[in-house]
């Protein structure tokens, strides 16, 4: 049982409720999250803007929902992993990357071009980035879509580490 009340749209101040509709649609993956968040609305807001940033920072959407799915696993987040399943298969993450992160063999039988985002967002949650790992994906992504790989795996774990403080993740 999650340990603060979900908020319902109706409670958030006016000038948050676009945010509020933004950050707990379906498509989100994060929805229950915000929704315990908007119990303090300021933080609320600037993690939806968080939120907004890592949607806009020039990645794939199949090679963000690969990091996303990668730290749930890591994180042992069952929440995570129900939320963005479903919407990494529709973004065209494959079957094989999917299964292999829930199996935890990742990025072991992966083609190089999906095994890589799954090594990185691990490295980055293990605090172990070897020079190797960090030259492959700047060579792919360059520097800037490297900031956005790493920015990305931190967020998913800090949302993961919210969701377990809040007991929306009982995993």
């Amino acid at each position: 049982m999650s340990r603060l009340p979900l908020t319902l749209q109706s409670q958030v101040p006016s000038d948050m409720q676009s945010k509020y509709g933004r950050v707990t649609g379906d498509s989100t993956g994060l929805a229950n999250t915000f929704r315990a968040l908007f119990a303090n609305p300021q933080v609320a807001s600037g993690l939806a803007g968080l939120d907004e940033l890592v949607g806009q920072i020039g990645l794939e959407q199949r090679i963000t929902l690969t990091v996303a799915l990668t730290v749930a696993h890591e994180r042992n987040s069952e929440t995570l992993w129900g939320s963005f399943e479903p919407l990494a298969r529709e973004a065209g993450v494959s079957g094989a990357v999917i299964d292999g992160i829930a199996a935890g063999t990742a990025p072991r039988g992966l083609l190089p071009k999906d095994g890589i985002w799954v090594h990185f967002a691990q490295e980055v949650l293990r605090d172990q980035v070897r020079d190797s790992t960090w030259q492959a994906v700047t060579h792919l992504v360059g520097d800037e879509g490297a900031v956005a790989l790493a920015s990305t795996a931190c967020y998913y774990e800090m949302m993961a580490r919210l969701n377990r403080t809040f007991a929306l993740d009982t995993a």
